[in-house]
């Protein structure tokens, strides 16, 4: 693979591609790796409630509403996502580990990957069978100066501005999706000539807004990407908390 970056597809939320939470294990059996998209304006203050003893001390350990939310939502929609993959209706049976690496790992299911994204206000979530590595970024004025400096840097002759930054950010979540897939610095791919021949990409260009890509290392995956609308969110919520038990905090299970 040389340095052109992989096609950009595009992508827009309809009403095919909305998540319907009842569907999550029918899209899990159908594909290797399935993306969630949803923003930081879904937050709601019961979210709080999904949180074990654990997390809910490191919750209060980020100094801003904006990383506290971002926390508390992105756990919050893991567990609902897999409470429907792992066909379970307690939400307190799902407990989520951290490597010191950042990956996220389910208690009790090495069969499972999760990578986590976020920027402004997006958040992606992808769940998969295999390990793979994930990045999104939204589209908006950078100084490019320096990452054109960089050997990777490809340049197709862009005819203006908004055109360039759209293939800097591109190859930026290529690079970050890589490095997440094999636990590298992203800063040192930035110096290769090429893009690594031992991996395979996926990228996304979502409602002309944001970019995703998606890093395998294999060429046979199957991807999915859906978007959570809030109204569907509110009602996995509602039924979460009818479904499930949820304590003042003695009771969950520690990691």
């Amino acid at each position: 693979m040389t340095a052109i970056l992989p096609p950009l597809q595009t992508w827009s939320g309809n009403t095919q591609n909305r998540c319907r939470f009842d569907k999550i294990l029918t899209y899990w059996k159908a594909c290797d790796v399935i993306t969630f998209l949803a923003d930081l304006g879904m937050y709601n203050a019961s979210l709080y409630n999904f949180l074990d003893d654990r997390e809910k001390e490191r919750e209060q350990k980020f100094k801003t509403d904006y990383f506290k939310k971002r926390f508390t939502i992105s756990r919050s929609i893991i567990k609902l996502i897999l409470m429907n993959i792992l066909d379970t209706g307690n939400i307190s049976d799902i407990v989520l580990n951290k490597k010191k690496n950042g990956r996220i790992l389910v208690r009790g299911r090495q069969d499972m990957y999760i990578s986590l994204s976020y920027s402004g206000t997006c958040i992606a979530l992808s769940v998969g069978k295999r390990k793979f590595g994930s990045d999104i970024e939204v589209l908006r004025p950078v100084e490019i100066r320096k990452i054109k400096s960089c050997p990777l840097f490809y340049d197709t002759n862009c005819r203006n501005g908004k055109e360039q930054i759209r293939n800097v950010f591109h190859l930026w979540t290529v690079v970050e999706a890589y490095a997440k897939l094999y636990a590298r610095n992203p800063y040192q791919i930035l110096n290769y000539r090429v893009l690594p021949d031992d991996a395979h990409f996926v990228s996304y260009c979502i409602n002309h807004h944001s970019i995703l890509s998606l890093a395998f290392s294999s060429d046979q995956m199957r991807d999915a990407l859906l978007w959570i609308d809030p109204g569907t969110f509110s009602q996995a919520i509602t039924n979460a908390a009818c479904s499930t038990t949820i304590s003042d905090g003695d009771t969950h299970v520690r990691a």
